[in-house]
């Protein structure tokens, strides 16, 4: 089993048989991944779509795409997908992650982000790009404290108002 070990949390590849549990967080985080209305180019996948096919992007590989459940004193606390390959071999994409509000601001986040990054870095990935809504500024906050602070591309359907959508899209270089 495909299994990531940090100091507090243990992160293994999802599986159909965890979706009862992830979906009790999917409705919990809908208001994060809800920032913007669906659009061609804001399409989030469920749970479910992730754990069965996959979050891939044009052209890709459902073999490049990887899902897991984040569990601390097993009790599933978030989950976490990302991309390798994408558009360049050297080169991942996060997807997603989420942790339960109950379980952040105490450095989980960027303990599993520092033990992701050591595991691209021995497979030869040398940068990681991701996407964030501009509405969503604790997430962009969070991960320029990371280290994603080169802006690649911001997309966008006109102003920040309630019907358009916003993102921006964040690399670093590791």
């Amino acid at each position: 089993m495909d299994q990531i070990i940090t100091e507090r949390v243990v992160m293994t590849s999802g599986k159909i048989q965890d979706l009862i549990e992830l979906e009790i967080i999917e409705e919990e985080c809908e208001k994060y991944f809800s920032f913007d209305p669906q659009c061609e180019l804001n399409h989030n996948c469920t749970i479910k779509e992730c754990l069965t096919a996959g979050d891939i992007p044009i052209g890709g590989k459902k073999e490049n795409y990887y899902f897991y459940c984040i569990r601390q004193n097993n009790i599933l606390i978030g989950f976490l997908d990302y991309y390798l390959e994408y558009k360049e071999k050297d080169t991942a994409y996060f997807s997603s992650i989420y942790i339960k509000e109950a379980y952040r601001k105490n450095g989980i986040g960027k303990e599993i982000i520092d033990e992701i990054i050591k595991k691209f870095i021995s497979i030869g990935i040398k940068e990681i790009r991701l996407r964030v809504s501009l509405r969503n500024a604790m997430a962009i906050n969070f991960w320029v404290r990371q280290g994603f602070d080169r802006i690649i591309n911001v997309e966008y359907n006109g102003n920040l108002l309630p019907e358009n959508f916003g993102g921006i899209e964040l690399m670093k270089k590791i």
